[in-house]
């Protein structure tokens, strides 16, 4: 591994961490407190959301990216059931399997940029 790929790995590491705390706080805030972004409905917000989670911590956790699937699955679902603790908010299964198809879909767009990177890499 060079510095180049430490340096991704690092960022990736930051933006990962940062997703979950921003998630975790918008997931269980009262619902006046979460943002939207303008255009799109709440399940793509969902989806992009643990696409950028589990992408940015598979990425920057290549050995481990089976369990960072698994945990990320493990923090929709107990974010989810977290929601039924505050009034304003509905913990719901179909929250969570969007939430799931994310990380899954951020998981393997990882494992394919890995790939794709290591290609470039031997054709050069």
């Amino acid at each position: 591994m060079d510095g180049i790929d430490i340096t991704l790995r690092r960022i990736a590491t930051a933006i990962g961490w940062s997703a979950v705390l921003a998630i975790a706080f918008v997931t269980v805030a009262p619902i006046g407190h979460r943002p939207h972004l303008p255009g799109l409905g709440p399940d793509i917000e969902r989806f992009c959301a643990f696409l950028l989670l589990a992408g940015s911590m598979a990425f920057a956790y290549p050995k481990r990216r089976f369990m960072v699937l698994v945990l990320t699955i493990g923090l929709a679902i107990g974010l989810e059931a977290a929601q039924l603790l505050e009034p304003t908010r509905h913990g719901r299964p179909h929250d969570v399997v969007i939430k799931a198809a994310g990380a899954l879909a951020g998981t393997m767009l990882a494992l394919l940029m890995e790939r794709f990177a290591r290609g470039l890499r031997r054709a050069v």
